[in-house]
């Protein structure tokens, strides 16, 4: 049997060749081989542009609430690769993820024949097809990687639930250059026979590219309004919005909403969304938000959480993400930024920080992130809180924390 150490390794190995038909061929073969596990379990099925990690862990702890036992695939994961595979909202044991990982490298291997072509993204969803079905849950909560109409996880049948969150433009040179092309790979997971399509996009452009794919499958589809009277663990209007998407698809599955389920709903938190540490009395923020859109729904949270808090941003990005429209809309929050470098395909700071000064915002650069937070210790009041946010890959340094606490 491998060790843990392996089945990381093999889960995050890169593949030898691009996500193309031969490798789609490849991984539907390996499902066979490992007898279907998708096509076992029911299965509540989440793409969109942000809130999928979200709206997962809602109808996680929903689903929880009504007695069943349920695996949840997620991405990405924020501390631990095994936070990708919740089995009742907990990571998965190490000694299962090893059962499972062996499992799934023995098939692709054999089906490989020494030339690396099963995508590391198709073997995270193997491994979560196979733990799902090993562990005999009730139901799956299915998290999309990039689009949906193509992606590994819709090799499923319909599902209970086509889940589509909040659309914006991300991933275009994949999905398409307009909102309404990414729409229609978002929504290319309703399949016929699909239980209900929820759709929490107000965009009249995207509801009508959901509103068609859903009739075309003669799927039920509903546009909730976002959960009003109830306080929610997780800050923002952008979270009432998850919320009433997670309970539409929560109500349509098991008929009726108990106090237990709304319950579980707004209190779902999340790792890496605006998680809070209080470091030496200081309130220290981290979140994973990435895009114009999410840091939309950041700065709504900042200003419901922090009040009349002075705030300074920790700010970095990674690849080709847009520095500019994030901080477009973070500018009301606070008037401190201070711009770092990601551990992992690092942007250049040098543009961000130009950003930030044409706004007339007080911007420094210090490219160390752990040396960043440090620096915004020392520097900043204890009325200050302290924001991390612009890549999920600053993680690290906010786990840090803990250990200085």
């Amino acid at each position: 049997m491998m060790t843990l150490a392996a089945a990381i390794t093999f889960v995050e190995r890169i593949s030898g060749g691009a996500v193309d038909k031969a490798s789609r061929e490849l991984f539907r073969h390996a499902l066979e081989c490992l007898g279907n596990p998708q096509a076992k379990i029911p299965t509540f099925h989440v793409a969109g542009t942000n809130g999928k990690g979200a709206v997962s862990m809602m109808l996680t702890n929903g689903i929880l609430a009504t007695g069943h036992t349920v695996g949840t695939y997620m991405s990405p994961f924020v501390y631990d690769v095994r936070e990708r595979w919740l089995i009742n909202g907990k990571p998965v044991s190490a000694s299962d993820f090893v059962l499972a990982t062996d499992k799934v490298m023995r098939v692709v291997l054999d089906i490989e024949q020494g030339k690396p072509s099963v995508s590391t993204f198709e073997i995270k969803t193997l491994d979560a097809f196979v733990l799902f079905d090993m562990l005999d849950v009730d139901y799956v909560v299915l998290e999309v990687g990039i689009g949906g109409l193509l992606d590994a996880t819709n090799v499923i049948p319909a599902p209970v639930a086509a889940i589509i969150t909040s659309i914006s433009f991300d991933h275009v040179d994949l999905l398409g250059p307009t909102i309404e092309d990414i729409a229609f790979q978002k929504a290319g997971i309703i399949k016929p026979e699909t239980g209900l399509v929820v759709c929490g996009d107000g965009n009249p452009s995207v509801q009508t590219v959901v509103q068609t794919c859903a009739t075309d499958s003669i799927v039920p589809v509903v546009f909730p309004s976002p959960v009003t009277g109830k306080s929610l663990a997780l800050p923002g209007d952008h979270q009432r919005m998850n919320a009433a998407v997670a309970l539409a698809a929560l109500e349509h599955q098991f008929s009726s909403l108990t106090d237990s389920i709304t319950d579980a709903v707004v209190a779902t938190t999340l790792p890496g969304r605006f998680e809070i540490k209080l470091v030496h009395g200081r309130t220290v923020i981290f979140d994973g938000a990435h895009n114009q859109a999410a840091a939309k729904g950041l700065a709504s949270a900042i200003s419901e959480r922090c009040g009349p808090e002075k705030v300074v941003l920790i700010v970095a990005h990674s690849g080709n993400h847009d520095s500019s429209g994030f901080g477009k809309e973070l500018l009301a929050v606070t008037q401190h930024v201070i711009v770092t470098c990601t551990p992992f395909r690092p942007q250049e700071p040098a543009a961000a920080a130009a950003f930030y000064e044409s706004m007339n915002k007080s911007v420094v650069i210090v490219p160390d992130p752990d040396a960043a937070i440090r620096q915004a210790l020392e520097l900043y009041d204890k009325d200050t809180a302290i924001v991390i946010c612009g890549s999920f890959y600053l993680a690290s340094s906010f786990k840090k924390l803990e250990q200085d606490n």
